[in-house]
């Protein structure tokens, strides 16, 4: 028999490039299995708890894939599920490396808005289209298949190697408020959720829920967008009481804004590109195209126009200064704040922000600052949800080592770094976010997606098969320098 690669040995780098190349049709099939299922948690009222049969057939489906393997699967209680490169004991879990990544998405939004169908994955020109592709189904496929080279090739490991997978990181990751409520964490956490190379440090976040103290004017009958907690929205629109002045100053409108008049009202809809809240500067916020054009002119009477400032004043440059909670360090730049969501609330103008905050701010009372500002806007604020920032000391010498290594496969020179996104890494002891994002690769070929379409929670949510290739590349050569360490707590 075949005896055991000792763990300090290191491939050639051309040797484990066929061995992903051969296996990336096997990729691809395991990945659709994955993406076939619809898994939006559903955090309360789920008749298969704890968040829907859909993140139980995908947990199930997984760990099926661990299993078909040959590795050891344990589910914690349909929360969690961990594919083991050894045993599940909670000796080995106290000098494991974990790889996190979680199994449901967003949800798909309005399926007219795809040009590809959401859960019937395809490969087009080189790319994976199936909504949680990107996000997070292809970072347990690639894990996966880096324990299945470590299998293949006999290499034992000095410290051990699990794969966990969630189901409920998209609405708020109670799923690992609870596993780690109940059961160990390992030595070291590795969240591939984000961009290589070592994401050090994730922004704290504040979310919140503004709503005006005054009633709007009888000319508003209906206000929309389709934003929410993770994108800015790429359509809003109001419905108002047609006036001969108000068709007249639509007539002047640009090219991004469609209307509508009918017998008695008039729509103006403001059409944008959607992104992430945590990056609002990357597309063109649809709220602040139509708040614009309201406050601007005169669409509304006084009283509603000075409602609609202070949405217009909080997405006219995302910094927090409309709520007095701006701030920035050296380590993550500027607090971000947008304004993603509107509608109405029994007459009341309401409104929902969305921040990522610097992550030596902690100690800012950001609630406190906020109600004091929105007061004086004509606002109360409800906060949904606010936590503090993640930080991991970048001098560990795991940060180095994963660095040198990208950097070394990649012919780079980058640095780590930190991100507005957060990640489970937020909630685990000793961890954070390491790719599988930000390689160098070719952008999708025109007219594959249209604009605001092919990312992350996106429609037509794709990735490229060589993204998924080189990560693969580059967590197998990462786990087995990290072997190396003597202490990797």
């Amino acid at each position: 028999m075949e005896q055991p690669i000792v763990s300090q040995w290191i491939p050639d780098q051309q040797e484990v490039e066929c061995w992903i190349k051969e296996k990336l049709p096997d990729m691809e099939k395991d990945l659709a299995r994955l993406c076939r299922i619809k898994s939006v948690a559903e955090v309360t009222g789920a008749k298969e708890p704890p968040y829907g049969a859909g993140c139980r057939q995908v947990l199930q489906e997984m760990l099926l894939l661990g299993e078909e393997n040959g590795f050891e699967v344990r589910n914690y209680d349909h929360y969690v599920g961990c594919i083991s490169y050894g045993s599940t004991t909670e000796e080995y879990q106290a000098d494991a490396v974990g790889i996190w990544a979680h199994l449901d998405v967003v949800e798909e939004g309005d399926a007219a808005e795809w040009q590809y169908e959401p859960y019937r994955p395809q490969v087009k020109q080189g790319y994976f289209i199936a909504r949680g592709c990107q996000d997070n189904k292809s970072s347990a496929i690639m894990a996966l298949y880096v324990m299945k080279y470590l299998r293949e090739h006999q290499i034992t490991l000095n410290h051990g190697l699990q794969l966990y997978v969630g189901t409920c990181e998209e609405q708020g990751m109670y799923d690992l408020d609870y596993y780690t409520s109940h059961y160990p964490a390992p030595a070291l956490s590795l969240v591939p959720d984000s961009g290589f190379p070592v994401c050090f440090g994730e922004r704290g976040i504040f979310n919140g829920e503004l709503t005006s103290t005054s009633v709007v004017s009888e000319d508003i009958l209906e206000l929309s967008c389709n934003g929410s907690r993770a994108l800015i929205p790429d359509t809003a629109s109001i419905l108002l009481r047609w006036s001969e002045e108000r068709q007249k100053l639509s007539e002047h409108l640009s090219e991004d804004y469609i209307i509508d008049t009918k017998k008695d009202t008039i729509r103006i809809t403001a059409k944008g590109v959607a992104s992430h809240t945590a990056n609002p500067r990357s597309g063109r916020n649809a709220l602040l195209l139509l708040t614009e054009v309201l406050c601007k002119n005169t669409f509304l009477e006084e009283n509603d126009r000075t409602l609609f400032a202070l949405l217009h004043a909080i997405n006219s440059d995302y910094s927090g200064k409309a709520l007095d909670i701006a701030c920035e360090d050296e380590m993550s730049g500027p607090a971000t704040v947008t304004a993603a969501n509107v509608f109405l609330k029994d007459r009341h103008l309401t409104v929902q922000f969305f921040s990522r905050l610097p992550v030596s701010s902690n100690e800012i009372p950001f609630r406190e600052k906020a109600e004091a500002a929105a007061e004086k806007w004509g606002y109360q604020l409800e906060v949904l949800k606010l936590s503090k920032s993640n930080y991991f000391d970048p001098k560990h010498p795991a940060v180095s080592v994963l660095t040198d290594t990208y950097n070394k496969i990649m012919g780079l020179k980058t640095k780590p770094f930190v991100m507005s996104g957060g990640t489970y890494a937020s909630k685990l002891p000793r961890a954070f976010a390491f790719g599988t994002g930000g390689l160098p690769i070719k952008r999708p070929p025109e007219g594959l997606f249209l604009p605001g379409h092919g990312d992350y929670h996106q429609p037509d949510e794709a990735i490229a098969m060589e993204r998924i290739e080189k990560a693969v590349l580059v967590y197998i050569f990462s786990i087995l320098e990290l072997n190396k360490l003597e202490k990797i707590r």
